[in-house]
């Protein structure tokens, strides 16, 4: 039921709209969309409304992800025989030696940019629309409040990849924008969040599901104040742990994989979601992208996975035998739903299927090496694409900064029964809990690598730890360069205020 506005709304959205964005910062891709021509009705509005929102169907699950975990010690993409070699890509993720021609982070900072293009496009010309004989599905101020919202969110993703970014809020306007500092780039955010939080919904609200909420912005408010020292330089712990405590309303879940069932729309965990559903919002790819090719005959799919991301071994291995978490894994003999085994079909053909843990390298891998993360519920006859929403922000990332943010200030007693709750849930009793000594800030980054596996949160995480650097399985130790990526070579290209 939470969804039926929403799609209701997108099915809108895409009849009257194509979902082509610009790909350059200065790019002018509005100047023949007018107040005139297409904000003429509710219908017309709610589009406009909606179509920064269409973005997240890209920016989380693609380019911010694949940014976020390829370029970590959590997962990884390597070439298989003659498959998932792919211009090198995956190979420079992992290896840290990526270019500003790199694919996935000029996706990254074009999808990033075209949905603030969008959110710029829609304040602009609502400020001068008159809404009020439309029946709009919600306030218009809600609308705008969203908007901004959504806006200063996709500058934390863009902070967070590149540092130095320019902040622009009307499209096209300045041509060349030069790029600010990270703390002036936190600035706008904490102004635009607290001119817009009390106009944003609250969770329960019809209109809240799978947008931005009040509860969501203060989750990126304690992410900004988790990082910010990463940032700019300046701590601020305990900004992080006052934001996290404004986050009511929603529970912890009594099972490590309730927020990513299938059917996860009424999970009180999640907190901000991107909605997918079979038929009608598709476009969430990540099992496809990670099970072997004989997958599709395991769970019936109507589609062939591309047998291409990998959990990288010493992760696996991270877990204990104990820990229900290890179950998002696929790993040894593969089985059809008769129990009939699965077979290789190139290095292991006409073989059973067994996926191995270890991984020879990036470069010279077989089709049966890696365990495959299915973190997100698999439906046995699946068409095209997952139904389950993604999920961007839960409640025990807010439980987990939390701790973090005191154990930083020297109160990990404080910290403790938030950490152990965790644990308790993933192996069902008390005997893994952690105690003051034990829970040090290096297990501390282990246990977030174990419960946020595969959800895109590594690199950041990582890098606050200090530790995006260090040597794992194929890769030698990288430089603190690497820590952010350049601007893409097409965005240099076309604005000569952009330098790496």
């Amino acid at each position: 039921m939470k969804k039926n506005i929403l799609y209701t709304n997108i099915s809108i959205l895409f009849l009257l709209l194509g979902l082509v964005g610009c790909t350059n910062l200065d790019e002018e891709v509005f100047s023949e969309t007018t107040t005139k021509t297409f904000y003429g009705s509710a219908e017309e509005v709610t589009a406009n409304y909606l179509k920064p929102y269409t973005r997240l169907y890209v920016t989380s699950t693609l380019a911010h992800w694949i940014c976020g975990e390829l370029s970590s010690d959590c997962a990884a993409w390597p070439q298989k025989g003659k498959h998932g070699y792919d211009g090198g890509k995956w190979q420079q993720l992992h290896w840290h030696n990526w270019t500003p021609e790199h694919h996935e982070i000029k996706g990254a900072w074009n999808n990033s940019y075209e949905t603030i293009g969008y959110c710029n496009e829609f304040l602009t010309n609502m400020a001068s629309v008159d809404v009020s004989n439309m029946q709009l599905p919600v306030p218009v101020e809600q609308m705008k409040a969203e908007m901004r919202a959504l806006r200063a969110y996709h500058y934390y993703l863009l902070m967070d990849n590149f540092r130095n970014v320019p902040v622009v809020t009307k499209v096209g306007e300045p041509r060349s924008p030069s790029p600010v500092s990270a703390d002036k780039v936190i600035e706008f955010i904490e102004k635009e969040i607290s001119e817009v939080i009390n106009d944003l919904p609250e969770k329960g609200e019809s209109s809240a599901y799978g947008h931005f909420t009040k509860a969501a912005a203060h989750m990126l408010l304690a992410k900004v104040y988790l990082n910010s020292e990463v940032y700019t330089g300046q701590a601020r712990w305990q900004a992080c742990i006052d934001e996290v405590n404004k986050v009511t309303g929603y529970s912890f879940s009594q099972h490590w994989q309730d927020p990513f069932l299938a059917r996860n729309e009424n999970c009180d965990e999640n907190i901000f979601v991107v909605p997918f559903e079979e038929n009608k919002i598709g476009g969430f790819y990540h099992h496809a992208f990670m099970m072997h090719y004989s997958h599709q005959q395991g769970f019936n799919l109507q589609y062939m996975p591309w047998n291409g991301i990998v959990v990288q071994p010493d992760h696996y291995r991270s877990f204990d035998a104990a820990d229900t978490r290890l179950n998002q894994f696929l790993v040894g003999p593969q089985f059809d739903q008769e129990g009939n085994p699965l077979m290789g079909v190139e290095e292991a053909k006409d073989q059973p299927l067994v996926l191995t843990v270890d991984i020879k390298n990036m470069a010279e891998s077989r089709e049966d090496e890696g365990a495959r993360s299915v973190k997100y519920e698999v439906v046995v006859g699946e068409a095209w694409g997952l139904n389950n929403d993604y999920v961007i922000w839960r409640y025990t990332d807010a439980l987990m900064m939390k701790a973090e943010a005191l154990m930083r200030l020297n109160k990990t007693s404080d910290a403790l029964p938030l950490v152990n709750k965790v644990r308790e849930r993933a192996f069902g009793n008390k005997d893994h809990n952690y105690t003051t000594s034990t829970l040090t800030l290096d297990e501390m980054i282990n246990e977030r690598g174990r419960e946020f596996s595969f959800e895109g949160h590594r690199r950041q995480d990582l890098i606050r730890f200090g530790k995006f650097g260090d040597a794992w399985w194929d890769k030698k130790p990288s430089g603190a360069d690497r820590e952010i990526y350049p601007y893409p070579l097409t965005a240099t290209d076309n604005n000569p205020n952009l330098k790496n």
